[in-house]
């Protein structure tokens, strides 16, 4: 199952990407594009038949796995603030892109490299899993957890609220997707803390979420397409 929503991930993120290319082209929303491509390459690194060479060809020192933490970081800083401006939420937009917001994506952009250089990594292995004895291994891992968990709690509550607002219905479809998608992403703290943040649950709620947000941002592209006057997201 885990495998067939990584690949399944996969394609949607690249059939997304190729979606937005036309618009990129035109100078519109050039970081919907940028973020869906960001998506695809971590997705791409976390399949074992793709992360393994591409590690290889690194050095073996899996410094593949700290490209896909940190275009993980990427993804949700460019896809965050639109989202949460586009539902009305200047205080999740503040969360997120003020200062609080930069200094949470500093500090574990930074204790990612630091416990990256403080790890021996030698030998690819897909997601670590071959390290987990490390203890800076775990604190590798929690500090990709935790910015994108942080982002993904801001936009809870905006998107919840549409989902239960007056909108048209594709919106409110929307949003409920997008909804659990953060959801879900914040569950991975508490698995990632546990005795099972080694297990295919973590790959379950993680690949999921990234199922449900990218299904809302297309169906917000769907009511633009419909409704040009009361699209929501810039198409």
């Amino acid at each position: 199952m885990t495998a067939i929503l990584q690949w399944t991930s996969l394609f949607v993120c690249i059939g997304c990407s190729v979606w937005r290319f036309p618009a990129l082209l035109k100078g519109r929303n050039r970081s919907l594009f940028w973020s869906f491509v960001a998506a695809s390459l971590c997705v791409a690194l976390s399949i074992p038949g793709i992360y393994l060479p591409v590690d290889a060809l690194l050095g073996g020192n899996n410094f593949a796995n700290v490209i896909l933490r940190l275009s993980l970081f990427t993804v949700f800083f460019l896809i965050s603030a639109k989202i949460a401006a586009a539902y009305e939420s200047a205080t999740a937009v503040r969360l997120v892109r003020g200062p609080i917001g930069i200094a949470v994506l500093v500090v574990c952009s930074a204790g990612i490299w630091i416990t990256y250089l403080l790890s021996d990594l030698r030998g690819s292995s897909t997601g670590l899993a071959g390290f987990f004895e490390q203890p800076s291994v775990g604190l590798y891992m929690r500090f990709g957890f935790v910015y994108i968990a942080y982002v993904a709690a801001c936009l809870i509550a905006p998107t919840a609220r549409a989902a239960l607002s007056q909108r048209p219905a594709l919106d409110r479809i929307a949003a409920s997707f997008m909804c659990l998608g953060f959801v879900l992403v914040c569950l991975t703290i508490p698995v990632q803390f546990s005795p099972f943040h080694d297990s295919s649950l973590m790959k379950i709620f993680s690949f999921s979420a990234i199922l449900c947000v990218a299904a809302g941002l297309v169906m917000v592209w769907l009511s633009f397409i419909r409704r040009p006057a009361g699209g929501h997201i810039r198409a």
